[in-house]
């Protein structure tokens, strides 16, 4: 690293190389004589998680010019981010663990390195419920985005993903807005020498108040932000994929390969919902009477159903009647879901109901993998 890169750096972590305790140097010179006061033990390193060379930085006190970490002569350093954002993805692993423990979660925050460094993301993982959430701190082309969800949801009874500034490609946007309605974004703000996280929920037309992560609440259905409601498309008939209360769930229409089908009216965000009903030939028994929605699990359950129609039809009798049941029970329990409202997420019914879809997705897979 050459002198002027290492005269920048603005970011270490606190007592050894291997720690995830990130620091934001103050930059003013006041500001670093009462750190040094409060706190005369501490030690700085260029730290492993931060991409960094591992080596002991001091911290460098100037009344002329900004405050900086430095390395010291002749130490070898390939860092790639030395700003204040670089630890970025340490501040929100421990916002998280304290969300976490706060809201009576049991939930551990994990970083991601995807190709460019231990900060690419940080992955909430609820270990109840096979919760996850995922903050995206690098750009992902938006295959390489596709194919990341798919991963995430192959375990994953709700998967949500909150976007850093620029990490969101333009596709992936549309993607999300059509989907959910919504896109969920992060930012920063520096509070001494922590960095702390905001989140808001941008739509087509608005978007909601940056909220700090203690506004923010896990339920069974995921992530959920003040100021917003998850999007739900028109039913086409009465009695399906309505509610009296706050919808839950995302409904979303496939063919009959599980593909996503065209957008009505209803999915562009700004427009009227669509009275059209999807074509009744190109949808399962369970589409048929409770309709797509968007909730991972509820994917997950509509994903096996298919997969299990489609290889029944060469078995015998008795599993083709096996099949048949758990084709109305996924349609059931599809449509109970869709009729959750807010205030069962606090009741614990929605819990039992989502339960109930993990075990029914057990059993789906279980009679899967024997007919295959």
């Amino acid at each position: 690293m050459a002198e002027s890169d290492r005269r920048l750096v603005q970011t270490a972590v606190i007592g050894s190389a291997a720690s995830g305790m990130g620091i934001v140097l103050p930059q003013e010179a006041d500001e670093l004589r009462r750190l040094r006061r409060r706190h005369p033990t501490y030690t700085y390193w260029c730290g492993t998680q931060l991409g960094g060379c591992g080596n002991k930085l001091s911290d460098r006190l100037y009344v002329d010019k900004v405050c900086h970490f430095a390395h010291a002569p002749n130490a070898s350093c390939h860092r790639k981010a030395n700003g204040a954002n670089s630890a970025d993805h340490l501040f929100i692993k421990q916002d998280l663990a304290l969300w976490a423990r706060r809201s009576g979660v049991d939930a551990r925050a994990v970083l991601r390195d995807l190709g460019s460094g231990p900060g690419d993301a940080v992955d909430l993982r609820v270990r109840d419920s096979r919760q996850r959430v995922r903050f995206q701190f690098r750009r992902l082309t938006h295959p390489e985005w596709r194919s990341a969800r798919e991963e995430l949801e192959r375990d994953a009874a709700s998967l949500d993903w909150v976007f850093g500034p620029g990490s969101a490609h333009p596709e992936t946007m549309e993607e999300m807005y059509e989907t959910f309605g919504y896109v969920l974004r992060f930012r920063f703000e520096t509070q001494g020498v922590a960095r702390r996280i905001r989140i808001r929920a941008e739509e087509a037309r608005r978007s909601t108040d940056w909220v700090p992560l203690d506004a923010c609440a896990m339920t069974p259905e995921g992530l959920r932000v003040p100021g917003v409601e998850r999007r739900r498309r028109a039913s086409p008939r009465p009695g399906v994929g309505t509610s009296t209360g706050s919808p839950v769930n995302l409904p979303v229409a496939r063919t009959l390969r599980g593909g996503t089908a065209p957008a009505q009216a209803s999915d562009v965000p700004g427009r009227e919902p669509s009275a059209v009903a999807p074509d009744p030939k190109s949808t399962t028994g369970a589409d048929r009477r409770a309709g797509r929605r968007t909730s991972p699990l509820v994917r997950k359950v509509q994903r096996l159903v298919d997969e299990v129609n489609v290889l029944v039809a060469a078995a015998d009798a008795e599993v083709r009647t096996k099949a048949e049941r758990m084709d109305r029970e996924a349609a059931a329990w599809i449509e109970r879901y869709g009729r959750l409202t807010s205030s069962d997420f606090w009741s614990g019914k929605a819990t039992k109901v989502a339960g109930h879809g993990d075990a029914l997705a057990g059993r789906l897979e279980k009679l899967s993998r024997q007919l295959k």
